[in-house]
């Protein structure tokens, strides 16, 4: 009987064994999931500041046949309007 109930003792502790250790690999897996997300996270946020930035959106801009605007339009008196409305 001592026999049987240590058999069933050790095989039981082999399969809980087996299980945290299935575990384990599958926590460290998603651990490095996490990790390679956390890569692509950072270069996204690089490539949106870089194409953000003046320079892009004006190079972009440049390139679409948008030009600079060299005339400043003015209101002689803005609070003349807003007294004549």
């Amino acid at each position: 009987m001592l026999i049987v109930i240590s058999f069933t003792l050790e095989i039981a502790n082999i399969y809980l064994s087996n299980k945290v250790t299935s575990n384990s690999i599958y926590a460290s897996k998603i651990e490095q999931q996490i990790k390679d997300l956390d890569n692509k996270n950072q270069i996204l946020k690089s490539d949106i500041l870089n194409y953000t930035s003046f320079e892009m959106i004006s190079s972009r801009a440049a390139e679409l046949g948008f030009v600079e605007n060299k005339e400043y339009i003015t209101l002689s008196s803005p609070l003349d309007l807003a007294i004549n409305r």
